[in-house]
């Protein structure tokens, strides 16, 4: 109770005094420094988004600035964190986002305004940094890599900025500014642990700098070691359960009825997976379903769960939801939480050295160097090597002489395949009570008219009703399969091990001629190489032939294509000598129970996987800037201006094993990626213009502007960027502002060059099945008739009606047509700095970035939907994927279902997106007889966030403001007070409501009602607010010592959310952690 009373007084306080920082080159601390700022020093430093040197606290565009000293106070290791808690970045992958996805653990990237991270341009000392996104061919900065005890600043500004910096500049420009006079020797350690006792952290830093030769040189180094723990779902009491919402009404599309479609439950329970195997059995659709019926009268899956020793039991619980699947809640099946299955935040070792050194030989000619060695060793654990449903492989293989009807379609059409992923009834590992148990199910489920596996009904008609027969008589056989559904931890956990290193150097030459110019010329290399292993994978092709087991003439156990040919098919058209050696030394497996894996099956079928790759990227750019007051000078002062020049060369490889690349192993078939090198020449300029100054109501006004044009090769050819801005103060305390800027972003490597490639879509919905033909466009029906569905326009029970369970595999590459991204930004607003209140600054900055051409791919739905929804088929959505004909397709799809492997995926110009919102930022710094009050806050509120990537409908917009991880309002508020050498801090992170589901389902959109008010029993998730606690303590002048508890009050993520993902990412799932740190100084 007292802390929480603490707490709230302390926020009101922080609230009723302060928000945040101002937008300037420096921080305020003191009133003298505030004073002399507002009455205009003649000193003239570089401010982020210009080359011209200017008064500190004159910046035409909004900045945000984060000191050391924050980073320092924030208790986290990662600056990353850091920045990604902020209001004006989404959170992308960072600590917590970083755990799933091939290739991405451990990394730290920035997405300003959620605009994507390939639109947030990085800088360090205003020079850009080689890209870390190797896996996914893209272009985006490690943040994991910069020195955190050497940053002087971080600057962070909004709005485009490629006139000023080149493409990529989209969203704005975050730009790392180095410590470059440091002298003296610091170090810095700090350790901490979460109240659960796990996600520990530890620290040490080592920053070390001398001045030589009377000032005119220095070297700094900074060496500095980070480490953070792994740490999982299961270990945490409120994670350890899934807690979710479960549908449970039946018209989850329809409009408002009053009856919520989503109930939040707890403990629930999985009915598609299990550690020891799962079964479902499906039964037609009757009052008397012998496992009950959902509320619109489907059929519940008849489910049992293989227990560690291999016996068959009922699967326990309370079922909810919908059919076939529904949930259960409570009972004895897996909560898909247990030991690794869900991990929160990966464990992450880094190492970063950087030298910083210059010698000033004179005035107008000073060398400079900057190096850095980074090296990340990033690993995770994530389900076991393989997760089968059944179906998962997609396998399919012609069996001569034998049709086999266990995933053949209801009507009788006859595909002639086998899935050696499925079970067949006489497993020899099967037990005779197991085997009699799923026997009757089978039986039973056929005889009520439905494939025990699909779901799909026999009919009436001649053919299928001899379909129904024959697959009674392969039950009797026992040569009928059935789909065993299971998570193989047995066979080890699948852990990831990355390793990535980054080297960047530096060497320029920079100086001052005379006292009006001043110039720059530098090289820039870097190199990123990234080495990824992971351990315990599957050989799909062996699973498949391993899992297939029969008896030899002796009796043993054998794998079934060792004694007979017909299932000696290779998966995927594999090597027929791979095939040949694999078949020969082929280990059955035991896939019923846990533990019963034999160690020679899991020697023959995990594997490691390997992948190497390297992204180069050198830069050489100069400049000359100054100002021409020794020509002339204007009522404002001399005219400054900038004009240089820059060459870029980029290069990005990415090289897999042959298995991964021919797609053995359990992920995506991913092609070697070697791309020609990117290359691009630009001129840039840039002007200031003081057009006045000192006179009634015009204190100053100057106009900017700037300009930049880029030739590359290739594609993109020749793009223009461009800015112009306006400072006007008139009175001393209030600088007001705008700017208007066009940028671009050329297409990056892999857009353009990545080969094509397996990946896998989120399973999509029909557009033609009979629940979804009458729900688009007038026309849909039609054309689904015209394509040759099953039924014709009716949506009539026996009709074409597949409904995918899982995903679906497309083929994604790159497109050598692209064009480059092109955004139009506007900023407006102002600086108020009253000399009434001394210490007091507030900023409150408009910004409106719309950028056009996105470089994106379609979502495989709205391609399907876009491609039936159009007046015709004629168009350039059917073109992308392919249809199974009258008998069926090559891996057992049923008649008219897509094709695995058939939709071509590749990025496209055809999307916009809108941004849309208001920056405040209020510091005040006040020194009192008693002592130091420091406090500063960053609110920004969000007016739009908005996509446009509807294919078919270009002007159709998705609305994201106020949806999962993009809220509406979002501040934070920090206060420090020092008394004598006792620093007593708080911090607050307040995050708005945002929707359970979309924007769209509870208001209307693009002149449509709201899409489904009733959605859930809950509309949005609550505000959720994060209180940090600190104490700093000067010993002594060498020495200070600093504690402090982040989440104070253990705030968790709500609902059930994981606090991973890039949405639910927005919420700390650390919860209350404690850490302590000293700085000694020599």
């Amino acid at each position: 109770m007292k802390i929480s009373r603490f707490l709230t007084a302390t926020a009101l306080a922080s609230a009723a005094f302060a928000f945040p920082h101002v937008a300037s080159a420096q921080d305020t601390t003191t009133d003298s420094d505030t004073a002399a700022a507002q009455t205009g020093g003649e000193d003239e430093v570089l401010v982020t988004g210009s080359r011209i040197r200017r008064p500190n606290d004159v910046s035409p565009l909004p900045v945000t600035t984060v000191s050391t000293e924050e980073i320092f106070q924030s208790g986290r290791i990662s600056v990353g964190d850091v920045l990604n808690d902020l209001p004006q970045l989404r959170s992308s992958l960072g600590s917590q986002n970083s755990t799933s996805g091939l290739g991405t653990r451990g990394v730290n990237f920035l997405d300003l305004r959620g605009l994507g991270r390939a639109r947030t341009l990085v800088l360090v000392n205003g020079r850009r940094q080689v890209s870390a996104d190797i896996i996914n061919n893209g272009n985006a900065v490690d943040i994991n890599t910069m020195p955190t005890d050497l940053i002087e600043r971080i600057d962070i500004v909004t709005g485009g900025n490629s006139s000023i910096y080149g493409s990529d500049a989209i969203a704005g420009v975050v730009n790392f500014i180095l410590k470059d006079n440091y002298e003296g020797l610091e170090l810095h350690g700090q350790t901490g642990i979460s109240d659960y006792g796990d996600a520990g952290n530890q620290y040490v830093s080592l920053v070390a700098g001398k001045n030589f030769a009377d000032g005119r040189g220095n070297i700094s180094i900074n060496a500095e070691f980070a480490h953070q723990s792994d740490y999982y779902a299961s270990g945490r009491r409120n994670l350890r359960q899934n807690d979710t919402f479960i549908v449970v009404d039946t018209d989850t599309a329809s409009s408002a009825d009053d009856v919520k479609d989503r109930v939040f439950y707890t403990d629930v329970r999985s009915t598609t997976i299990s550690l020891g195997g799962q079964l479902g059995f499906r039964y037609a659709n009757t009052p008397s379903a012998p496992c009950g019926v959902d509320s619109a009268g489907s059929s519940f899956t008849c489910a049992y769960l293989f227990q560690p020793n291999g016996s068959l039991v009922n699967q326990t619980g309370l079922r909810v939801g919908l059919g076939p699947n529904g949930n259960f809640v409570g009972g004895n099946g897996t909560s898909s939480r247990e030991g690794q299955l869900v991990a929160l935040s990966p464990d992450v070792t880094r190492y970063v050295v950087n030298v910083l050194g210059h010698f000033e030989i004179s005035p107008a000619f000073v060398p400079f160097v900057e190096a850095k060695y980074a090296r990340t060793e990033a690993f995770g654990s994530q389900s076991g090597p393989f997760f089968s449903q059944g179906q998962t492989l997609s396998d399919g293989i012609a069996v001569a002489g034998f049709n086999d009807r266990s995933y053949g379609s209801g009507a009788g059409v006859t595909n002639g395949v086998v899935n050696r992923e499925a079970i067949r009834l006489d497993n020899p590992y099967l037990s005779a009570a197991a085997r009699a148990t799923i026997t009757a199910q089978l039986t039973a489920a056929i005889n009520s008219g439905v494939n025990p596996n699909t779901g799909a009904a026999f009919g009436t008609t001649a053919a299928g009703l001899a379909n129904q027969a024959t697959s009674l008589a392969q039950v009797a056989a026992g040569t009928y399969r059935f789909s065993l559904r299971r998570n193989y931890l047995d066979l080890g956990a699948r852990d990831e091990r990355i390793t990535r290193e980054t080297y960047r150097a530096v060497l320029g030459v920079r100086g001052d001629i005379g006292s009006d110019f001043n110039y720059e010329v530098s090289a820039n290399y870097g190199e990123h190489k990234e080495n990824n292993v992971i351990t315990g994978n599957i050989n799909r092709q062996r699973f498949l032939l391993a899992m297939d087991t029969t008896t030899n003439g002796a009796g043993q156990i054998v794998c079934r294509s060792q004694v007979d040919a017909r299932y000696a098919g290779a998966d995927r058209g594999g090597n027929p000598a791979q095939l040949a050696a694999d078949i020969a030394a082929c280990v059955p497996l035991n896939p019923f129970g846990e533990g019963n894996i034999s160690q020679a099956a899991k020697a023959y079928l995990t594997m490691p996987t390997t992948a190497e790759g390297k992204a180069t990227q050198f830069v050489v750019s100069g400049f000359l800037s100054g100002n021409l007051g020794s020509l002339f000078t204007l009522p404002g002062g001399a005219v400054g201006f900038s004009i240089g020049g820059e060459y870029r060369r980029e290069t990005l490889t990415y090289d897999l094993d042959d298995l991964t690349q021919a797609g053995y192993a359990f992920y995506n078939a991913i092609p070697s990626f070697t791309s020609p090198a990117f290359e691009v020449k630009e001129a840039f300029a840039e002007i200031s213009i003081p057009l006045v100054k000192d006179v009634f109501l015009l204190k100053e006004l100057t106009l900017n502007a700037s300009g930049r044009v880029a030739d590359y090769k290739g594609g993109a050819g020749t793009v223009y960027a461009y800015s112009g801005s306006a400072s006007w103060r008139p009175v001393n305390d209030l600088l007001l502002r705008g700017s208007y800027s066009r940028s671009v972003r050329a297409p990056y490597l892999g857009d353009v060059y990545s080969l094509p490639g397996q990946n896998f879509t989120p399973a999509p919905a029909d557009p033609c099945s009979a629940r979804n033909i009458n729900t688009g466009s007038a026309t849909r029906a039609a054309n689904c008739a015209t394509a040759g569905r099953p039924g014709g326009t009716s949506a009539a029970a026996g009709t074409y009606d597949f409904v995918y369970t899982s995903s679906l595999e497309i083929v994604s590459g790159g497109n050598l047509d692209l064009k480059a991204e092109k955004s139009k930004s506007l900023t407006l607003g102002g600086v108020f700095q009253p000399s009434f209140v001394p210490g007091l600054s507030v900023s409150v900055d408009y910004y409106s970035i719309t950028v056009d051409d996105v470089i994106t791919s379609p979502t495989v739905q709205s391609a399907l939907n876009a491609c039936y929804d159009a007046p015709d088929l004629n168009n350039q959505f059917c073109a992308l994927f392919k249809r199974a004909g009258a008998g069926g397709g090559p891996r057992g799809e049923q008649e008219f279902r897509i094709l695995e492997g058939s939709y071509q995926d590749a990025p496209r110009n055809y999307a916009r997106f809108k941004a849309r919102g208001i920056d405040t930022q209020i510091a005040y710094n006040k020194r009192f007889d008693w002592g130091l009050l420091s406090m500063k806050g960053v609110w920004t509120h969000v007016i739009q966030r908005d996509n446009f990537t509807d294919p078919a409908r270009p002007n159709f917009k998705n609305v994201l403001t106020g949806e999962l991880g993009d809220p509406s309002d979002q501040f934070n508020i920090s206060t420090d007070i020092k008394i004598g050498k006792v620093t007593f801090g708080h911090s607050i992170r307040w995050i708005d409501k945002m929707y359970l589901n979309t924007f769209e389902d509870y208001n209307g959109v693009n002149g449509e009602p709201p899409q489904n008010p009733d959605y859930a029993t809950l509309v949005q998730y609550p505000v959720v607010a994060y209180h940090d606690l600190r104490l700093g303590v000067e010993v002594n002048d060498k020495f200070e010592a600093n504690f402090g508890v982040n989440n104070v009050t253990d705030k968790n993520p709500p609902y059930g959310l994981t606090g991973v993902g890039a949405g639910s990412g927005i919420y700390d799932n650390r919860g209350r952690f404690f850490y302590v740190g000293a700085t000694a100084k020599f």
